[in-house]
C-alpha cells in the first residue's frame, strides 16, 4: 500500500502533561515536553501538496526511573487515507522489545494486557495514552532527548516516528 520512499519525519513542538509510574500506565501530571510528527506522504499530483496518508503526533516517551529499564510511550496515529490500516507492532533500536498494550478491567481491577493489533478506519485516529492503549519499551539502557520508534503495519509499511523524552 505504501512504499518506503514515502516515509518522512517532521518535528513539531507541543506542550503535554505526563508523570511516570513503575509500569508507565498512570494518569499524567503537569510536565512540559516536546513532541514530534511522523508522516507517510501520499503522491503529489501536479505539484499540489496532499495530506499525509498516515500521521503520528504527540509522540512522547517517559524517562526511565532510576534502576529501571522499561518505560511507556504514547502518541496519536491518524489515517488520512481512503482505506483502513492495521497497526500490529512497533520496534526501536533503543529497546530490546517494544510491545503494544492496553488496560482492561479484570475482576474489578485494571490490568495491562497485550494488544495484538489496532485497526484505524479511513479518516479516523487511534490515541495511545496513559491508562489505555500504549507502547511498553523493555530493555532500555538509556534515553536521549528523543528516540525513534518505528510503527509496523500489517501491509508491511514501516513508519518511523521521533518520540520526545518526558522527564519525571
Amino acid at each position: 500500500m505504501f512504499n518506503q520512499s514515502r516515509i518522512k519525519t517532521l518535528n513539531q513542538s507541543m506542550v503535554i502533561a505526563l508523570a511516570f509510574t513503575a509500569l508507565g500506565c498512570a494518569e499524567p501530571n503537569n510536565t512540559a515536553a516536546v513532541s514530534s510528527t511522523a508522516q507517510i506522504q501520499s503522491n503529489k499530483v501536479s505539484g499540489a501538496q496532499q495530506s499525509p496518508l498516515l500521521e503520528v503526533t504527540q509522540a512522547k516517551v517517559r524517562d526511565l526511573l532510576p534502576g529501571r529499564s522499561m518505560t511507556a510511550a504514547y502518541f496519536t496515529l491518524k489515517n488520512n487515507g481512503t482505506t483502513a490500516v492495521t497497526l500490529n507492532g512497533a520496534m526501536s533500536d533503543a529497546a530490546k522489545a517494544v510491545e503494544m498494550h492496553t488496560v482492561k478491567m479484570v475482576e474489578d481491577q485494571m490490568r495491562m494486557r497485550p494488544l495484538p493489533e489496532v485497526v484505524i478506519e479511513a479518516g479516523q485516529s487511534a490515541t495511545f495514552v496513559s491508562g489505555s492503549h500504549h507502547l511498553m519499551l523493555f530493555g532500555v539502557a538509556e534515553l536521549n532527548e528523543s528516540m525513534t520508534i518505528t510503527l509496523q503495519f500489517s501491509d508491511g509499511t514501516l513508519l518511523p516516528a521521533e518520540f520526545s523524552k518526558v522527564s519525571l
